[in-house]
């Protein structure tokens, strides 16, 4: 079986006229999205710009080069992507980003013409901002956050300047941004919507899925999880999404890059595995028993002492290890026992993926 850097080779010489969008092409443009296009040299043009140009800029940007959000893989995609004919001609625009701590928004979108009456509109699911993270816990508990209302409104906004049709595509939060803004950016646009792709996003509780506006959206939304998928089972979807067979283990398998295909399609399975079924039941165990507001008092407790360490991304944290977990347990202990009890156990997740040595020196 083959992956989207497979697909480069197969179908990259095809443009979109030749062979019609599919899913692979959007799960590469859903990726396309996480190129740190706010932290360029240069800012990007006011006007659209073919993705030859834009990949020529980033590849020859030392400062974006040393941008901890600018992926190796990342860097692979966009090179592939500017040097084949399906993605190397379609133009970028319309770039969109806000990372607020007020607001607690992480939210990044941008615009590719795929054509002179068609459009795609791509939302960027989480960074490893700690501002990021802290709004993917808010949907947890809080519909709409404020990602998923600028992703309305920038729907809403691109909409009336382009004209034609439009799809939808995001990774993670992206996906669940993708999906919202559809069900949400009004009739006259959501009737433009040919299709919308949300590859392993959360999905939304049941008065989101039951909404008419939702309803007037569904049967154009398209869902994709891995084997062993925790994010994109998040909430509800309302409908079943397709299984995608990944190379990866566990959570490793919500990094698209994993997923395998078979043909312009995705390598799909029956079902997710046992334990993906496992920890969504666990998951939804545990919040069952903590009311709304417990979950965000809870949620808002560990942004606090994230927060209180000054660090900005989650990379910074593992790198300055013992003071996050300094801080952390000095602050646990105003908490009461069940989120102080809940509030140890993500520490120590934590901790894990920082390595045992900081593990057994904190003492947990």
């Amino acid at each position: 079986m083959t992956d989207v850097f497979d697909y480069f080779t197969w179908r990259g010489d095809l443009t979109l006229e030749q062979s019609p969008f599919n899913e692979i092409d959007g799960v590469i443009l859903a990726r396309f999205a996480y190129v740190p296009f706010e932290h360029f040299s240069q800012p990007l043009p006011k006007r659209f710009v073919p993705i030859r140009e834009l990949a020529a800029a980033a590849l020859a940007d030392e400062k974006l080069r040393q941008e901890e959000r600018w992926k190796l893989r990342d860097e692979e995609l966009l090179a592939a992507m500017a040097d084949s004919r399906r993605f190397g001609q379609l133009e970028a625009g319309f770039h969109g980003s806000v990372l607020d701590p007020v607001l607690q928004a992480q939210f990044s979108a941008i615009t590719l013409r795929l054509d002179a009456d068609r459009c795609a509109i791509l939302f960027r699911g989480t960074d490893n901002t700690v501002i990021g993270w802290k709004e993917d816990m808010n949907m947890s508990f809080l519909c709409p956050v404020p990602g998923q209302k600028l992703a309305a409104e920038y729907v809403r906004t691109v909409g009336e300047k382009v004209g034609g049709r439009l799809i939808l595509c995001g990774h993670s939060k992206g996906g669940n941004l993708a999906v919202y803004a559809a069900a949400f950016c009004g009739e006259d646009i959501q009737r433009r919507i040919d299709a919308v792709y949300n590859y392993d996003g959360p999905g939304f509780y049941d008065n989101i899925l039951q909404a008419e506006d939702y309803g007037r959206i569904r049967d154009r939304i398209h869902i994709y999880v891995p084997q062993f998928s925790v994010v994109g089972m998040l909430l509800g979807h309302g409908s079943v999404p397709t299984v995608v067979h990944s190379s990866e283990t566990g959570l490793q398998q919500h990094d698209t890059y994993s997923w395998l295909l078979d043909g312009p399609r995705f390598a799909a399975l029956d079902t997710v595995t046992e334990g993906s079924l496992f920890v969504d039941a666990t998951l939804k165990d545990w919040t069952a028993d903590m009311s709304r507001e417990q979950f965000e008092v809870f949620v808002d407790a560990i942004y606090t002492l994230l927060t209180d360490t000054n660090m900005d991304t989650m990379h910074e944290m593992k790198e300055n290890w013992f003071a996050t977990a300094r801080s952390f347990i000095r602050s646990v202990a105003d908490m009461d026992d069940r989120t102080r009890e809940a509030a140890y156990e993500a520490l120590k997740a934590l901790a894990r993926s920082a390595g045992r040595e900081a593990m057994e020196a904190i003492g947990v």
